[in-house]
């Protein structure tokens, strides 16, 4: 992984703050999932316990100030957190010390081990997202990508699974009409295209088989995030976060 980062660093130097950034969260998550953190029926989140474990790992991890996560320990000792609402922008409705934007990035960091055991605890087999929705998680797409036979497969950021759907329909809207639908290109960002929907003001990024392949869906979200910022200054809108828990990368807001 280490040499895939370096390598996009080298020939993109200016996404050199967030990669760094990933291999932190990345390391973070392979700590955590060394723990039990398998979700039991009706299980919404990690037990209070087992949560300030992991708190105190991210805390570390992130080098973040002393007592920055003490409420949001707080939140999970009295199981105020419901990490299922979370694919659906369902942040906690009580009041906690930080801003929307990095309370949304906090509770995905912490909740994405737990997405990726109940993915695989589902048996999910790679099978159609029907509704343009995650079958296993409800979370919109994070990114879509082209098959070698050109279909079109939608990934979940939250719990990693991947599956077809319509190529020319918006997962988000479920529209299906040509004249709200564009799709983008960009000189210097060979392998990316981005599908966009007037209907929703929705937007994808769409990655070629190549591409994927080589760095895989996390580094090929990342190394794409100039791609998000143009097209939220056209005004178009992520639905769903990239594996930093970042919604919007738009410099205008």
């Amino acid at each position: 992984m280490d040499a895939r980062i370096d390598q996009i660093i080298a020939s993109k130097p200016h996404l050199a703050d967030p990669l760094r950034f990933y291999e932190k969260v990345l390391r973070f998550t392979e700590e955590v999932r060394k723990l039990p953190v398998s979700p039991k029926p009706g299980q919404v989140a990690y037990p209070p316990e087992l949560a300030v474990r992991i708190l105190d790992s991210l805390s570390t991890m992130l080098d973040l100030p002393e007592g920055t996560l003490s409420p949001l320990k707080q939140a999970f000792e009295l199981r105020e957190i419901d990490f299922t609402r979370l694919p659906l922008r369902e942040v906690p409705a009580f009041s906690l010390p930080y801003a929307e934007e990095d309370l949304t990035m906090l509770l995905f960091l912490v909740s994405r081990p737990y997405f990726l055991a109940l993915r695989e605890a589902s048996g999910f087999d790679g099978a159609s997202w029907e509704e343009g929705k995650c079958p296993v998680c409800n979370a919109p797409p994070a990114l879509a990508f082209l098959t070698e036979d050109g279909r079109k497969q939608l990934h979940c950021s939250f719990c990693g699974a991947s599956g077809s759907f319509t190529r020319a329909q918006c997962p988000i809207c479920r529209n299906l009409e040509s004249a709200k639908s564009g799709i983008f290109t960009f000189a210097g960002e060979e392998g990316f295209s981005v599908q966009t929907c007037d209907e929703c003001q929705s937007y994808l990024k769409i990655v070629e088989p190549e591409l994927l392949s080589r760095y895989g869906t996390d580094l090929t979200d990342l190394m794409s995030l100039p791609l998000d910022m143009v097209m939220q200054q056209k005004g178009y809108k992520r639905r769903s976060p990239n594996p930093l828990g970042m919604m919007n990368m738009s410099s205008s807001g």
